[in-house]
């Protein structure tokens, strides 16, 4: 009896001693951690050129001051992605390891946080998964780190520096130098060629110039490879040659350069061997309106017999874009066909001058395009002849000169890799405007729709219109009373609580019982504009990288009325234009998610004004 008592006892006294720290697992944390660091960054994977935001919470949980002496990066992450800046700003250095040491000397008081942002864009494809490292004066704290990112790139290719093009070089005709360019993609499991585009051979080991819309992946499809074929004879098609990868791309600039990495059986390319006919670089800066032009390029469809076409133009006239200035597009008189998106457009000498590219909102009613859609684009359960034509698709009405590339063309030329999907955005200038109404969500005053079914539910709650999402192929919108003839600029804050990485959420304006005009973001970061009339659909911007992290609360930001639209998302204007059919109507917002359920949006801060 007393061995059982005092094994008893024994079996007590254990217990209680590890009773802290069983405690202290359940809470995710030691006892004895006073300092915890703590990671916020997308959970999801990513493109190659693709921002993101990386969030270290330092909390301080002990009685005295902690000093903050540095933050490592370690090597093995950092090999995935370019650095933009950080918040707050802090001098960075490189330890023998080649990890980044950020010096931040920061002392933390009792109980208090800090936050430190890392604003990144992400590089070669790979998983990069590692510890970095928060030294303070008394000791080291690690913190995990796991970056997926997809693409084109493989993690180990580099482009190398390009052969330069002698004083004396002898150029082949024009057409030699034109390749066709498929993209691919996995569906289903299935290697999928989804476009197709075209491009011009600008040095003779494979630098190919093109549009971005060729070679970037966008919201439906995560592009996985890209082949080149060469043109060996003007009347027969293109011979399938090479894989490709990104050397250079600007989403904004709707440029990209491309580069064989290996031949079609697999076999690295040993570019000092390879001596591919090179279109030669014309002054695009001296060209007049009425200047004559033409395109050259494989404009047919996917699986149809593909020979080379040439189209002639005319320059009209020069546009403007921020931040590339006055004469930055050009404007043909008139559209070019389908299927010469990245063709080189050529001056009278047969120098390459400009590249097709899509800028202009998307004006072409889909339903008078030839083409086939690829995409559930009106989000009816199908793909048919009612849903938008994918943007390689489309006619194109904006050329890019080719000066402005000459940077790109250097950089690809040094053999440096940058690849980028968001560019840079203008900046929201305050229009003046009369502040109708303004809504925190405290009540219920303006009537907006509470609801609740198998599809989902809508209500108020803390201080917020909730939007859940049960099931998958679901839209939830509701309405307010507010629809004005003049002008109208809405603005709200939305944010997602329970995420499913691919839905979407944003403002309606113009909502009638037969039309309204989406202003949508999407959780991976895109965002678009699209009409409905009728149960038609119709893109006024298709689907586009923002830039913006939407795993964070974001400003939307819209405006709206006869015969113009701006949307932007955190003080940027992502997109605008013109919209002559637009109708008056009552204002709303909309959240939907396609794939699965499960996704909550929450919508804040809501105000409507006239625009004056």
């Amino acid at each position: 009896m007393s061995s059982k008592k005092t094994l008893f006892l024994q079996i007590t006294l254990i217990l209680l001693l590890l009773l802290p720290t069983l405690t202290a697992c359940g809470n995710g944390q030691s006892k004895a951690e006073d300092f915890i660091v703590s990671v916020q960054m997308p959970q999801r994977s990513l493109s190659q050129g693709q921002n993101f935001v990386l969030t270290l919470t330092l909390q301080n949980n002990s009685i005295k001051n902690k000093d903050v002496e540095s933050i490592i990066l370690p090597a093995a992450f950092i090999k995935g992605v370019n650095a933009f800046n950080t918040q707050p700003a802090m001098p960075r250095g490189i330890n023998s390891n080649g990890d980044w040491v950020f010096e931040y000397e920061r002392t933390i008081a009792p109980q208090g946080l800090e936050r430190v942002a890392f604003y990144f864009e992400t590089a070669p494809t790979g998983h990069f998964e590692a510890k970095g490292v928060v030294n303070t004066s008394e000791r080291s704290y690690e913190f995990a780190l796991d970056l997926t990112v997809l693409g084109v790139n493989p993690a180990d290719w580099s482009p190398g520096a390009a052969k330069p093009i002698s004083d004396d070089a002898v150029y082949e005709p024009p057409y030699l130098s034109v390749v066709k360019i498929d993209a691919f993609a996995e569906q289903d499991g299935q290697r999928t060629q989804v476009w197709s585009g075209n491009g011009a051979i600008i040095s003779s080991d494979g630098l190919i110039l093109t549009s971005a819309d060729v070679v970037l992946s966008d919201r439906y499809f995560q592009l996985s490879d890209l082949l080149v074929s060469l043109t060996v004879d003007a009347e027969v098609p293109p011979v399938p040659s090479y894989r490709a990868s990104i050397v250079q791309a600007d989403a904004k600039l709707g440029l990209a350069i491309i580069k064989p990495r290996e031949t079609l059986d697999g076999k690295a390319i040993d570019y000092s061997l390879l001596d591919l006919p090179v279109l030669a670089l014309g002054d695009s800066q001296v060209l007049e309106q009425d200047a004559e032009l033409r395109v050259t390029g494989y404009p047919q469809a996917p699986n149809t017999s593909e020979l080379m076409s040439e189209r002639n133009l005319r320059l009209n006239d020069f546009g403007a874009e921020f931040p590339f200035g006055e004469g930055s597009l050009w404007h043909a008189d008139r559209a070019i066909e389908t299927g010469y998106l990245g063709a080189p457009v050529l001056n009278e000498a047969g120098e390459l001058v400009a590249v097709p590219i899509h800028k202009s909102p998307i004006t072409f009613d889909p339903r008078i395009v030839a083409c086939e859609p690829v995409v559930d684009g009106n989000r009816d359960g199908r793909i048919d002849a009612l849903d938008s034509c994918p943007r390689t698709s489309l006619p194109i009405d904006t050329l890019r000169p080719i000066h402005l590339a000459q940077e790109m063309i250097d950089a690809a030329r040094r053999g440096e890799i940058s690849i980028s999907m968001a560019g840079i955005a203008q900046p929201l200038s305050h229009t003046p405007v009369k502040l109708l109404d303004t809504d925190d969500f405290s009540n219920n005053r303006n009537q907006w729709k509470i609801t609740g079914n198998d599809f989902g539910e809508q209500k108020i709650e803390d201080g917020a219109y909730l939007f859940k999402v049960h099931k998958p192929m679901t839209q939830l919108w509701s309405s307010v009373g507010y629809g004005y003839d003049q002008p109208m600029q809405i603005d709200v804050e939305a944010r997602v609580t329970a995420p499913v990485y691919n839905g979407e959420f944003g403002v309606i304006c113009g909502l009638t019982e037969t039309e309204r005009t989406v202003f949508a973001v999407s959780e991976n970061g895109y965002f678009a504009i699209w009409k409905v009339q009728n149960d038609a659909m119709h893109y006024l911007q298709d689907w586009r990288y923002g830039g913006f992290d939407a795993e964070q609360t974001l400003n939307l930001s819209v405006q709206c009325g006869q015969g113009w639209y701006q949307f932007a998302v955190n003080q940027r204007v992502l997109a605008q234009g013109t919209d002559p059919d637009f109708t008056s109507g009552l204002t709303g917002l909309y959240v939907a998610s396609y794939d699965k359920g499960g996704l909550t949006v929450q919508f804040d801060n809501f105000s409507v004004s006239i625009i004056e």
